[in-house]
């Protein structure tokens, strides 16, 4: 299935806004991936790539994020990845998302010019 642009860009709203709101302590947000560069094909997933302020323990922070994904979007299957850094989107209308945990100092290097949403001194 072909998803359109739109409704990806709709969901990364209301993913950025679930996550910035919540009291995760979300330090910072960037898009990435072939969606990002403009360069996908029509099954390309997006990717979120996200920090968190001071680094939690990654054990610890999963599962309140599944419980906030699962919390604000019941009808869209939300899994974890095969290891704590990745969790999985599937909409149920078409289209999926991949929302990646890095390091302040590691989001910083890689995506500190892509970032959509920064904030420190959490």
């Amino acid at each position: 299935m072909v998803v359109p642009e739109d409704r990806y860009h709709s969901k990364w709203n209301s993913i950025v806004n679930v996550m910035k709101n919540s009291n995760l302590k979300i330090s910072r947000i960037a898009q990435a991936g072939s969606r990002a560069r403009r360069d996908h094909r029509p099954d390309s997933d997006m990717d979120v790539i996200f920090a968190v302020a001071r680094n939690p323990n990654k054990r610890e922070f999963y599962p309140k994020l599944m419980k906030l994904l699962n919390d604000n979007f019941p009808e869209d299957k939300v899994f974890p990845g095969s290891n704590y850094n990745v969790v999985h989107i599937n909409l149920k209308k078409g289209g999926i998302f991949d929302l990646v945990l890095l390091t302040e100092g590691v989001f910083d290097k890689e995506h500190g010019a892509d970032v959509a949403y920064r904030r420190d001194n959490l």
